[in-house]
């Protein structure tokens, strides 16, 4: 077989870029829309070359996210094989019952998802529902030829006001998001607002010149944890997504 590039194995857009399209698929006021907001300041602070395209966001009458169209981050190597640069189309629709078509719509042709939980304890029956919806929609490759992550956010919350993670991980295996010997790599936390917090000290830091380079852009080393945090979800999605087409195409 010759030499695969991610064109044979992604759809590409009219630019003839390989796309992958993410969804963020979770309950309302669980923070999808902070963790894209964080996505588009990187977009905005760091060295072009490690990001593609730009930000779309669009609303309901409501002012809820309807929908985010954005390139990030250039494709890390997988298996020893460095890719040019993935486009990626991270989409998101509020959470409440009365947008549910919506979602329906925006799953089709989804090639990983990201479930995007809440922490707090009084969210704990929604996100038992949307893990169900999540899996209802996508059915049989639920979590198999559709990989799935998870992000549980809000971690900066204290103790006695978040959900148990063990509770949400068994829920997460119950329903076949997740294999329970792939929780650790699969399951993440942390906070969206720390990591929207860390990036405004960055850039009313006194000392700027440790944190950006020549041409005003954010060092990639410099990115704060809780930035790295919010990353390796959509990064691991990724990896999952690319192995996945990599070996039905070499099966074939």
């Amino acid at each position: 077989m010759s030499q695969l590039e991610l064109s044979d194995i992604f759809n590409v857009d009219r630019e003839g870029k390989p796309t992958i399209k993410i969804v963020l698929f979770g309950p309302p006021m669980s923070g999808k829309t902070s963790m894209l907001t964080v996505f588009n300041a990187l977009r905005r602070m760091e060295n072009p070359k490690t990001i593609v395209s730009s930000l779309t966001k669009i609303q309901d009458d409501s002012g809820r996210t309807v929908f985010f169209d954005q390139g990030v981050f250039q494709t890390p190597p997988f298996r020893g094989k460095t890719f040019d640069r993935l486009r990626y189309h991270l989409w998101t629709v509020p959470g409440e019952e009365r947008h549910k078509v919506q979602r329906d719509i925006v799953m089709k042709g989804v090639d990983a998802v990201l479930l995007f939980l809440n922490f707090e304890n009084v969210a704990k029956g929604q996100n038992e529902t949307i893990i169900a919806e999540a899996k209802e929609t996508i059915g049989e490759k639920f979590g198999t030829k559709i990989p799935v992550v998870a992000y549980i956010n809000k971690s900066d919350l204290p103790a006695e006001d978040r959900l148990d993670k063990r509770e949400i991980i068994q829920l997460l295996i119950d329903e076949g998001a997740i294999q329970d010997d792939k929780a650790a790599n699969l399951v993440m936390t942390g906070s969206c607002l720390n990591a929207r917090n860390d990036l405004v000290e960055l850039l009313t830091s006194p000392k700027r010149e440790e944190y950006f380079d020549d041409n005003n852009m954010l060092k990639i080393d410099q990115r704060p944890d809780s930035v790295w945090l919010i990353v390796r979800p959509i990064q691991k999605l990724t990896q999952l997504a690319v192995e996945q087409r990599l070996e039905y195409v070499q099966g074939m």
